[in-house]
């Protein structure tokens, strides 16, 4: 039997990011498994351009009723709509999470905007293509997709691929990790772009409460891409606060980073700290957790499932729970030696490499592929 020709489509497919990670995770597997596999993507980073179909192989891809679609859905995306509304065969989805607009309100209009068409679309693709297969990051976003009207027989939850194993074998920077061991400090980490759903303002609040009762060796790392045009205007916001509660020197942005720094932080830091908001998902729990890092995290949307049982969490911001807990993590081994070993249990218990890839191609195979 010949096997059908896949493509994977999304809005953006960048190589290290979240999203690009899991679709390139789907392109590895489905290629070993001998399927000819491509992309679709309005925007595409050069050095995968090579592994996106040419215009014919577009078009004939389009009218083949044996081809399939896997479409990843976690923005707005009117030409993506136009591609599954042509396509003659089979559709996938992969559901992200969409985020809710109201974060935006105050600071973007253009990503207001954009979140609250991205829902609308998740309700229309739900509509139309509700005999399709939806697979969620998390169990949370598949709930969503139920609450949305997908009958439970065509929701799937399945993990996103992740570069664990690539960052595993990187050599890290040792000069960085030098100075982060060598500052003396309670070091701080997280991992997520600068944008009002991630929780930075809980972070700095729980930073100042850390210096008030306690002492003024800590210094947070915030590691993730900063839009200075549409994000401005929070952007601002942040530093307002960083003056206001006296932070300057106990706060650090980092913007773009090599995959060497950040397995190095990783490693160095003493906790990662997540008050996210929204989260479908959120890969640097794991990557955290992958490399013995502690985890604190807040326990709302899909944080609580991520992080797994026996770690630290709290379902409300409490800034004297959470800075204790700082606290408490860096004063006591024995503290740091059990979220470490359950940290790392959930990670291979849960989301290695072996078992994604089964759950995948289980879901895949069994859906009709």
């Amino acid at each position: 039997m010949t096997l059908p020709t896949i493509a994977i489509a999304h809005q953006t497919i960048v190589d290290g990011d979240a999203i690009g990670n899991d679709i390139l995770g789907m392109y590895s597997i489905l290629r070993n498994q001998g399927y000819e596999v491509g992309l679709i993507a309005e925007n595409l980073t050069n050095d995968l351009k090579g592994f996106q179909l040419n215009s014919r192989q577009h078009d004939r891809f389009m009218e083949n009723k044996n081809s399939v679609l896997i479409y990843h859905h976690s923005v707005y995306w009117k030409e993506g709509e136009e591609i599954l509304n042509k396509f003659k065969g089979k559709t996938f989805f992969k559901f992200h999470n969409i985020t809710p607009p109201h974060f935006f309100e105050k600071y973007s209009s253009f990503y207001y905007e954009i979140c609250l068409q991205g829902m609308r679309q998740t309700d229309r693709l739900l509509k139309k293509f509700c005999h399709s297969f939806w697979w969620g990051d998390s169990e949370f976003n598949s709930r969503q997709l139920k609450a949305g009207g997908l009958k439970p027989e065509f929701s799937l939850t399945i993990p996103p691929f992740t570069q664990l194993e690539k960052l595993k074998n990187v050599e890290p920077n040792f000069s960085l990790i030098d100075s982060l061991i060598g500052n003396n400090c309670n070091n701080v980490l997280f991992v997520g772009r600068v944008a009002p759903n991630k929780g930075h303002i809980h972070l700095m609040k729980t930073l100042r409460n850390y210096k008030e009762n306690y002492d003024n060796k800590i210094h947070l790392w915030l590691v993730g891409s900063m839009d200075q045009q549409e994000l401005q205007l929070y952007n601002i916001m942040l530093l307002d606060l960083i003056r206001k509660y006296n932070l300057k020197d106990s706060i650090s942005f980092i913007d773009k980073i090599s995959e060497k720094d950040l397995k190095s932080y990783y490693i160095s830091c003493d906790e990662f700290l997540c008050m996210s908001e929204h989260e479908g998902f959120c890969v640097p729990i794991i990557e955290a957790q992958k490399f013995e890092l502690p985890v604190i995290a807040h326990s709302g949307t899909a944080l609580l499932e991520t992080i797994g049982n026996k770690q630290i969490m709290f379902d409300t911001f409490d800034y004297d729970f959470s800075a204790s807990a700082l606290y408490t993590v860096f004063s006591d081994e024995k503290i740091q030696d059990f979220c470490r070993k359950y940290g790392s249990e959930n990670v291979t218990s849960r989301f290695s490499q072996e078992i994604i890839q089964k759950k995948f191609l289980t879901a895949f195979q069994m859906t009709g592929s």
